[in-house]
This record gives structure tokens, sequence and C-alpha cells, in this order.
């Protein structure tokens, strides 16, 4: 059977090799577009990585010109240094093509000031010549046309592309900035007011310090105080030389004078001694007979109360028939000194409290003054015995030491956070306090560093308290800084002490450490400084570890003036130790 195929049907199956063509010439493109969008990568890339290069030597070039920031020279030479350090630090860093990014100092670099609007919580940006003393730069680098002034023309900085120039793009040109400034801090004082505070201007330290230190000293704050006078006390420490009955010759009766020392007198008469009796603290009587000669030193083993002395004929001049009476009582040496006809000036303490301090006290026997009594003992009998402002007020205006040192080392801190102008805040606690912190805080962070200065120096060695609560200190210091710091500031706490911590009575120095972790949860750094031979260096270190701060030891055993020299310089360290920072910009 035959059958019949139509025309039209085998002309759908006469023209493969049509539709090949079509295939090749459809590949021919898509490869094609394959090419030109990889090609167009690379120069995308080639963008973005010369961004993050233009960026880069921006941001270098910022930060090394805001290290030239100073507001106490010139400020046209701190614009001529700024400038320098910029386009110097610039050229070092290849950007795209070129080796170096070029600068315009005149356009691409600007200094201004950034302050604080407390009113608003805010800061404040102002860029010009008015704006001084400069304390923020501001470049901007360009892949443009840009001046360049060493060879006094213009030169095409503009970035070429590798395939772009097929879409009539040959070039692009990039812009990037960057802003710098120190970063402002909120800083808290935490300093020691503990007792020991005043340890160098006492007789506890002569064998330390040397004799001659110590009472120079004290000669100063005596001076200090206005050269006090009590009854008819002097101011060097001298034995009581007490008069007894004037000589009656044609009695037989002599004059005999007895010279106090504590423990011991010296008698002399105008006659032959025969006999002395001494009375002591406890009530014992020793007895000395068969004398020859006028004077002699009879010695107790005791604080001597009472004296007899049998001279000539005046075996019952005081009625006991034991010769002549001398009273050494607290009393009675009050009243020999004149002072009983003065009131004590201060809220705590006594004369007869003074008189027996300086029988009894090992560190009065220590200067060599025992039983010698004089305005200079009683003066480090207020150091020593009774320093708070509670009872012995007016103490500040002396030159305690190491407190004077601490007080003269931070105001150079204040002093250069000041001139520098860098918007920081300070606020300051002092430790030991009797609250329930342990620790007082004097100011509050502020912008007005001059009003801090008078806290600290108008505040005596254990102003509040005698004791050290280092963690208590910490604890207020943190809390300010948490509660009332400004989110983009440097928090730091600069601590120092000469002592060992002893409060809480309990693990004071587990104390101060949980203190040190919770401040570097808050990410406030401590700067410890260990002053002195009896401050507790390890405990410091600690401190500052734990926050990711710095230590500083200023040792003890050498003279004031060189440990003040040595703490002040720390001080003006951390003062110095301003962290830059870059801040948020657009363009």
């Amino acid at each position: 059977m035959m059958h019949t195929i139509k025309a039209g049907f085998l002309a759908r199956f006469s023209k493969p090799q049509s539709r090949s063509g079509n295939i090749i010439l459809l590949s021919a493109f898509v490869i094609t577009m394959v090419l030109g969008f990889a090609a167009f990568s690379i120069d995308i890339g080639y963008l973005a990585v010369t961004k993050g290069q233009l960026q880069a030597a921006v941001d270098a070039a910022t930060l090394a010109a805001a290290m030239e920031l100073n507001p106490n020279i010139d400020q046209a030479v701190v614009e001529t240094n700024v400038k320098a350090a910029a386009t110097e630090i610039a050229g070092l860093n290849p950007v795209g093509n070129h080796s170096g990014l070029l600068l315009d100092p005149s356009l691409d670099i600007e200094l201004g000031r950034r302050d604080w609007n407390s009113a608003n919580s805010s800061f404040v940006f102002n860029f010009g010549p008015k704006a001084v003393p400069y304390n923020i730069v501001r470049i901007t680098g360009r892949l443009d046309d840009v001046w360049n002034a060493a060879s006094g023309q213009m030169e095409d900085r503009k970035l070429p592309l590798f395939f772009a120039p097929a879409i009539d793009h040959d070039n692009v040109i990039m812009k990037v900035g960057a802003v710098a400034t120190y970063q402002p801090r909120d800083m808290v004082l935490v300093l020691d007011y503990s007792g020991s505070m005043n340890d160098d201007t006492e007789f506890k330290s002569c064998n330390e310090l040397g004799h001659a230190t110590i009472n120079s000293a004290i000669d100063t704050m005596w001076t200090e105080l206005g050269e006090p006078s009590y009854g008819n006390m002097p101011y060097a420490p001298t034995y009581i030389t007490v008069d007894g009955t004037p000589e009656d010759i044609g009695n037989n009766i002599p004059h005999i004078t007895v010279e106090y020392r504590g423990d011991e007198v010296e008698v002399t008469s105008t006659l032959g001694l025969e006999k002395v009796v001494l009375k002591d603290s406890n009530g014992y009587y020793l007895t000395f007979e068969n004398l020859s000669g006028t004077t002699g030193v009879f010695q107790d083993n005791r604080k001597i109360r009472r004296v007899w002395v049998e001279s000539g004929s005046n075996v019952a001049i005081s009625g006991d028939n034991a010769g002549e009476r001398f009273e050494f009582d607290d009393a009675d040496i009050v009243e020999y000194l004149g002072l009983d006809a003065v009131n004590y000036p201060h809220p705590s303490g006594s004369w007869t409290s003074f008189v027996d301090y300086v029988n009894d006290s090992g560190n009065v026997n220590e200067a060599n003054y025992r039983s010698m009594f004089g305005t200079k003992c009683l003066i480090n009998y207020w150091n020593e015995s009774k320093p708070k402002y509670s009872q012995t007020t007016g103490l500040a205006v002396c030159s305690t030491q190491p407190l004077t040192a601490a007080k003269n080392a931070s105001d150079v801190l204040c002093d250069y956070i000041t001139a520098v102008e860098a918007d920081d805040q300070v606020g300051l606690s002092i430790y030991t306090h009797t609250n329930s912190n342990g620790a007082y805080l004097e100011s509050g962070l502020t912008h007005d560093i001059a009003s801090i200065k008078p806290l600290y120096r108008d505040r005596q060695a254990a102003h509040y308290d005698n004791m050290t609560n280092i963690g208590g200190g910490l604890k207020v210091a943190r809390e300010e800084l948490e509660n009332n710091g400004r989110q983009d500031a440097y928090r730091v706490i600069v601590l120092m002490t000469d002592g060992v911590a002893n409060r809480p009575s309990s693990n004071p120095e587990q104390w101060a450490i949980d203190q040190a972790n919770l401040c570097k949860t808050s990410k406030i750094k401590i700067m410890a400084i260990a002053l002195g031979l009896g401050a507790d260096e390890d405990l410091m270190e600690e401190l500052a570890t734990i926050t990711g701060g710095k230590h500083f030891v200023v040792p003890g055993g050498g003279t004031i003036a060189e440990y003040e020299a040595q703490l002040m310089q720390v001080f003006q360290d951390i003062a110095a130790d301003r962290p830059l920072k870059l801040l948020p910009t657009s363009y």
C-alpha cells in the first residue's frame, strides 16, 4: 500500500543547519555577557579595595594629626604641626594606583573644637580659626584633581578603571573622611585619706626618715598653724623644772628644784641632800638615803608621781616629816605648764591626756622627747592620736606627708586637664568614711575642675576615719561613673593608697577585688598607685590588671621630696594618657 507524504511535513525536517547557527550565536552572546560581567566585577572589586585603602590612609593621617593637638602652645604652630603630620602619614599609605595619598592642606585638613553641651547632653562641633584652642581634626581624602603644594600644580588623582572605558567610563572620583579627637574622659580620683597619710610627719618615722626631717616637718606645721602658744609651755620640748620653797638661811631651809623626766628626776638643793623618796604610778615607794652632795638623779621603773626631798632642816616643811614634797600627777604638770588657765583648743582630747601621752608614748620616746613638754609634742599628739577633723580641726592647712604629696600630685593632674580643655570630667571619692559605703563622694563628675581642688586640699589625714577601705572608694567611684558618666567617654578611676586594706573587717582585699571586677564589667579602667613602703603593691597591681588599667609604684625609703617628685610624675603621666578616638562621619 502506498502512503503519500505531504510536502509541508517534510519541510519541518529539512533545515537542521539553520537551528545550529542560532545556538552558536546565542552562546557567543552569553559568553560575551559573562566575560563583560566578570570584567566589570574586577573593576567593582578594585573600587572596593581602593576605597578601603583610602579610608585607612585618611584614618591614619587623622590620628597622627590629632596627636599634635596642644592647647598650651600657639595655635598657629599647632595648625602647622597638624598639617605636616597629616600630609606625611597620608603620603606613606598607598591608595589605588598611587604610592601615597595626596592631601591639599588648605582644603582637606580642618581644625576645630568639640565642646560638651550640658543643656542637651551632646557634643557641639565647630571648625575654623575661631574654634580655638583646637581639640579636633577633620580630614578629607580625595581621588580627584588635587593641588600638590610641593610641585605647585594640580594633579589628576582620579582612579583609572580596567574595563569601564568600554562603556565610556575611564576613571572614578572617590572621597572619604575621618574626624579624630582625644576621647573625653570621665575620671574619678579615689584618694586615701586614712590616718597613715600623715605618718611621715610624725615622730614614729624618725628612724626611717631621720630626726632632722621629722622635726623640720613639724616645725613647718607649727608655722602653718599660726605658731600657736598655750600657757607657758614652750614650743621646743623641754623637761619641767619645779621650784620649791625659797631659801631661808636663818632656819637652815634650802631652795630645792626638781626637774621631772617621767621615770626619773634630777634634784638640786642649795644645801646637801640627805634623803629622796619617790612614789610611782603604782603607789610603790623608792627611798634613797645617806646621800652626799647637793644634786643627784633618781630613777624609778615607773612613772614618778610624787617626790620628797630632805635637805638641811626641811624634814617637816610639807607637814609629813619626809622633807619638801613635789607633785607630778598629770593635773599637776598641766598646772606647771600654765595649761590649767587655757581651754584645750579642739573638740577631742584634753591637757591631761596630752601630758599622759608625752609621758607614755613610745613614738615620743623614739624622737628622744619622752616626758619633755612643748607645742611640738602637742602637734605630734594631734597627728598621731587625734587626726580626724571631728577631733582636731584645721590640720588640713598643714603640710603633712605623704598626704601633701598626694594633694600636690592631684593639682598637677587637675591643672593639666584644665589646660588641655579636652572635655574631661573629674569627680572625687575619699576613703575611708564611717558611712555604709566606707567612702564619700566629695564631688560628682564635673567640667568645673577648679571646684575639685579645694575639696581634696581642705581634707586632712583621717578626715573622716583612720582606716583603709579601698573597696569602698572604688564602689563610690564606680557607681558615679555608671550613673553619670557619658556613653562615649573613656572611663577611668585613679586609685591611690599608702597602706593595706583593712575595712570592711571581713575580707577587705576581696571586697576591693570584687569592685574591680564590677569596674571591668562597666568598662572602667583603674590606674592604681601604691605609695610608700606600707602600700599593698600586689593588691594594687591586681586591681589595675583586672580592668586593663595601669599600675604604678612610688617606693618609700627616700626623702619626702623624692617621693613627692615621683608621685607628681605619675599623676602627670596619667593626665597625659589621653586616648585618641575616630568619630563617625559621612560623605
